[in-house]
């Protein structure tokens, strides 16, 4: 009986799972762990292939300022990644997910990516299985920054610990685009964004921005902007270990639903 018991235990765990991430594949190796606006990854991949981990937040917004950490530099191809506005497909590919994903790396000095991901069911493939040229309801990638390995980053100088830090700013816009900025500030300038601005008379100057355009369908009332959920992501490169966090310093906006 207590064997049963157990059995139907693990079932229940795994059928929460799966409807919460979909048939995405999650962390399998619990790279990544955490809670509420915290969040954190330290792995070393032993394998000869990438390993990439994914954990999804119960918190859904229209924009977030989030606090990257690398708490390590030997990273090489490694990444730190923001997903965002993360929802079923578009399409109704079944179990299918579309969301943005914000990636920052080390690799020629720092780099940066930015791309959007349409009927994406497999995280741990390469690239998340997508293309630039795939066919309606294949897994598709567009590209606004695209990544380079020679580096188009300039990272922030390293703390007395050496670890590497930046925040990462996104925000959905009335007029259907979304905003994105990377910024090289202060925990005491992070304290002052409220509501998806920065609350102090001198503005912090991003060092990377740019505009996702045709995002969503424009409205009037910001209430009504989209807000999906925030998920993060780690490509640990293989024969190097990725520790760092992410912390999500302030939010814009707050479904009513948000669990």
């Amino acid at each position: 009986m207590k064997m049963v018991k157990k059995i139907l235990l693990g079932l229940v765990v795994l059928a929460t799972a799966f409807a919460f991430t979909g048939c995405l594949k999650d962390d399998t190796e619990g790279a990544i762990t955490g809670s509420g606006k915290k969040y954190s990854v330290k792995y070393t991949n032993d394998g000869t292939d990438a390993y990439r981990a994914y954990k999804a937040t119960a918190l859904k917004h229209a924009g977030a300022l989030v606090k990257v950490t690398f708490k390590t530099t030997d990273v090489a191809s490694s990444k730190m990644g923001i997903i965002f506005d993360l929802k079923d497909a578009a399409s109704g590919v079944k179990d299918a997910k579309d969301f943005y994903v914000i990636g920052i790396g080390m690799e020629g000095g720092g780099n940066y990516y930015v791309s959007k991901f349409t009927d994406i069911t497999d995280i741990q493939a390469k690239n998340f299985g997508a293309s630039t040229s795939a066919k309606d309801k294949e897994p598709k990638e567009v590209e606004y920054v695209e990544y380079t390995s020679a580096g188009n980053l300039k990272l922030p100088a390293a703390a007395e610990d050496k670890s590497i830090s930046l925040y990462v700013d996104y925000k959905l816009l009335i007029n259907g685009t979304i905003s994105y900025a990377l910024y090289d500030i202060t925990d005491e300038v992070a304290k002052t964004y409220k509501e998806g601005v920065f609350v102090t008379t001198e503005q912090p100057t991003p060092i990377k921005a740019g505009i996702i355009p045709d995002a969503f369908e424009a409205v009037t009332d910001a209430t009504k902007l989209p807000q999906n959920k925030i998920a993060f992501y780690a490509q640990i490169a293989p024969g190097k270990t990725l520790e760092g966090s992410w912390n999500v310093a302030g939010t814009y906006l707050e479904a009513e639903d948000a669990e």
